[in-house]
């Protein structure tokens, strides 16, 4: 099992964009094979911070996950939404 920590900020001019889009994208990668967890967060300090905690079954599962339609299509209108990403991988100890 492998764990990711994404977290994202978005430019204040497209936080109503980029929410409706994670969205749209949790949904999707919830019905994927080897996908265990899939949530999406806001900051409660910051609204333009999001984050998300996923489980996935194996390294195979995430990198089919990464060739989606949903995921590449989020990841090319992210290039213009977002300020800042960072995507970490964990494993169980």
């Amino acid at each position: 099992m492998i764990t990711i920590v994404a977290t994202l900020r978005a430019k204040e001019q497209y936080r109503e964009a980029v929410l409706e889009a994670l969205q749209e994208l949790v949904n999707a990668s919830l019905q994927e094979e080897g996908c265990r967890e899939y949530r999406l967060h806001t900051s409660i300090a910051n609204p333009l911070e999001f984050l998300f905690y996923e489980s996935w079954e194996s390294k195979e599962a995430i990198d089919k996950h990464t060739q989606t339609t949903h995921f590449l299509n989020f990841q090319q209108k992210a290039a213009e939404w977002l300020d800042k990403s960072e995507i970490n991988l964990y494993k169980p100890i």
